[in-house]
C-alpha cells in the first residue's frame, strides 16, 4: 500500500549529477490508499532500535498530541525495541519530559559535527528524521554532517518532509495565498528530497506518499487517485557506500 518511484535506476544518473535535463519527467507508480504518516513510521520502526532526530515537536503542540496519543515519539516508544530521541532545543526536551514522563530523549546538536556519546556508543537499525529537514537552512550539510559522523552507528535512514504538491497548497494558489508553518524553509517534491539525500550521501531506496493527519473519506478518495496531492513524503534509504 505504497506510492513509490517507478524506477530509481533511471533517475540515479540525475540524482548523482552525472546527467542533466532541464525538463526531466519523473513518473510514479501508484498502489493502494495513501496512509497516515505515523502509521507508516510505527510499522517501519516496530521491533527496531531507533534514533529519532528532532523528536520533540513544537512545544505548544506536545501536550495535546500526547493526550490524544498522536505524538510521534510517544507512539514509537510503544512499538520500538529501543528508541533514543534527540532534539536541539533543551527547553523543549525538558518540557517534553515533564509532560510525558519519558526519559528516552536528550538534547543535542546534530548539526555541530561534534560526537554525541549517547548516539556514538550504540547501533541503530533506523535513524528517523521526522519533519525536520524543512526547518534546516542547509539540509544537505545537515544530513551530510550526520552521515559523516554516525554512518557506522546507523543501518537505515527515514526522512519525512512536507510535499510541495499537497492539495492544500494547490487550493491556496487559487485564493492567491500561502499557508505555511512559519519555521519552514522548504517544501519538497519526491525528486528534490531524493536529490538532497543523494547529495548528503544517503542513497534512497523507496519513496512513499503519506497523509500528515488521519484522512476523511473525501481526502482518501482524492489522494488514492492523485497521490501526489498527499501532504507528506516519506523517503527510505541507506548511508551510501563511500568510494575509496
Amino acid at each position: 500500500m505504497t506510492t513509490i518511484l517507478a524506477d530509481f535506476a533511471k533517475l540515479d544518473p540525475y540524482l548523482d549529477g552525472n546527467s542533466f535535463s532541464s525538463n526531466l519527467v519523473t513518473r510514479y507508480a501508484r498502489s493502494g490508499q495513501i496512509r497516515y504518516r505515523n502509521d507508516i513510521l510505527m510499522e517501519a520502526c516496530a521491533g527496531k532500535n531507533v534514533l529519532h532526530i528532532g523528536c520533540c515537536d513544537h512545544v505548544p503542540l506536545i501536550a495535546r498530541k500526547w493526550q490524544e496519543h498522536e505524538w510521534l515519539h510517544g507512539q514509537l516508544t510503544t512499538v520500538a525495541e529501543s528508541i533514543l530521541g534527540v532534539d536541539i532545543d533543551q527547553a523543549a526536551v525538558d518540557e517534553t519530559r515533564r509532560i510525558t514522563g519519558l526519559g528516552n530523549l536528550i538534547a543535542g546538536d546534530i548539526t555541530s559535527g561534534e560526537v554525541i556519546d549517547a548516539i556514538a556508543e550504540r547501533y541503530f537499525d533506523i535513524a528517523l528524521f521526522g519533519e525536520v529537514v524543512e526547518h534546516i537552512g542547509d539540509p544537505v550539510r545537515f544530513l551530510r554532517t550526520f552521515r559523516n559522523t554516525y554512518e557506522r552507528n546507523v543501518r537505515d535512514v527515514i526522512i519525512t518532509v512536507p510535499n510541495a504538491f499537497r492539495a492544500g497548497n494547490v487550493k491556496s494558489i487559487f485564493a492567491n495565498r500561502e499557508v505555511i508553518n512559519s519555521d519552514h524553509r522548504f517544501f519538497f517534491t519526491p525528486y528534490t528530497i531524493c536529490k538532497v539525500a543523494c547529495d548528503a550521501g544517503i542513497a534512497p531506496s523507496r519513496i512513499q506518499m503519506a497523509s500528515f493527519s488521519r484522512q476523511g473519506a473525501l481526502k482518501k478518495l482524492i489522494t488514492s487517485r492523485w497521490p501526489l496531492l498527499a501532504e507528506n513524503i516519506v523517503l527510505m534509504g541507506k548511508p551510501a557506500q563511500r568510494s575509496n
